[in-house]
């Protein structure tokens, strides 16, 4: 990759063998980002190299910008020596989709007050792509039907719950309430693993739904310890007190006489560990 490099004449720059001292810039800056275009997440690594014509070189700054947050400091290194070799980390940040770029800015300084400056843009290409199903045509059926009535984030698997277990399970089926219909399913969810729960009422395009619109659509939302109405075509969430783990279609709501085969089927999309 190209060294982003900064001098003061460009064209003795590329004839060192002509330049003399007097010539050049008092102070050199030159930075080697390893990616100009980054995910939220990514690690940026800077090589940066400056030296000076005078004493030794005194300080270097290292600062950001971007339209969101505006500018911020990162990093301020005291420097003793005439030229200097190092490098610098960026963890490329969360956005929510709300930043397309960061300019990374670099200032050294030498003894004698010369500056020099070098900034780097740093494009954030976000996580914008539509998330990819993590598991379609789920069966999960009602306590009284004797057939699996949970359902593990983990595993992506419907496993049967009792009373004693509930408490290891990310999703199950509520047991259905007393009524006048003992036969009747529950149309309520609850987690025994401490998730919660918001069925959104309209407005959600599950099937173009990103990483970024999910953690969006769950920070607004009014969570619960329970999804309750639950019909075929609602769109649920689901995640943690501080974040969303996944995003739920309801494709079907089977209440037939009796009970052995009362289930819900459902699609499911799971944000990825670390996102």
């Amino acid at each position: 990759m190209k060294k982003f490099l900064i001098l003061l004449s460009s064209v003795l720059a590329m004839m060192p063998g002509c330049m003399s001292e007097k010539d050049a810039s008092d102070v050199i800056l030159l930075v080697d980002p390893s990616y100009v275009k980054a995910a939220e997440g990514d690690v940026v690594r800077f090589n940066i190299e400056t030296w000076t014509l005078h004493d030794h070189m005194a300080l270097l700054e290292i600062s950001s910008f971007d339209q969101k947050t505006g500018e911020a400091g990162l990093e301020s290194r005291t420097l003793d020596a005439r030229k200097y070799t190092g490098e610098f980390l960026y963890i490329v940040p969360e956005t929510g989709g709300e930043i397309s770029r960061v300019e990374i800015s670099f200032e050294s300084t030498d003894n004698m007050g010369n500056t020099q400056s070098v900034t780097v843009y740093v494009d954030i290409s976000g996580d914008d792509a539509a998330m990819e199903e993590s598991a379609s045509s789920v069966m999960m059926y009602s306590p009284a039907s004797g057939k699996p009535d949970g359902f593990s984030l983990k595993t992506l698997q419907t496993l049967y719950v009792s009373a004693s277990e509930s408490a290891d399970v990310d999703i199950y089926v509520r047991e259905a309430e007393e009524t006048d219909d003992p036969d009747r399913m529950s149309t309520s969810w609850m987690s025994g693993s401490g998730l919660l729960f918001c069925k959104m009422s309209s407005g959600v395009d599950y099937a173009s739904i990103t990483p970024s619109r999910l953690r969006a659509l769950y920070e607004a939302s009014t969570l619960s310890k329970t999804a309750v109405g639950i019909r075929q075509g609602d769109v649920i969430l689901v995640g943690t007190d501080t974040s969303p783990l996944g995003i739920i279609l309801v494709t079907g709501v089977y209440d037939d006489p009796g009970t052995e085969n009362d289930r819900y089927i459902f699609n499911i999309k799971v944000l990825p560990d670390g996102q």
